[in-house]
């Protein structure tokens, strides 16, 4: 089905266009991910699931 769709347009501009608007934000979203990351705001979010003991807050 799509074979015949691609088949028979003459412009084939808007499939590219949003092809590279979708890989562009894409790999903008992946490197704002791993290369542009602070520690500082992560470590104590990553600690979260291993801290065992009560927090001050929750004793009545």
């Amino acid at each position: 089905m799509y074979k015949q769709f691609f088949a028979n347009m003459e412009s084939t501009t808007l499939p590219l266009l949003a092809l590279v608007i979708f890989l562009s934000a894409f790999l903008v979203l992946v490197a704002r991910t791993f290369l542009f990351k602070r520690k500082g705001d992560y470590e104590p979010l990553a600690a979260l699931p291993l801290n065992d003991e009560p927090s001050k807050e929750a004793r009545p």
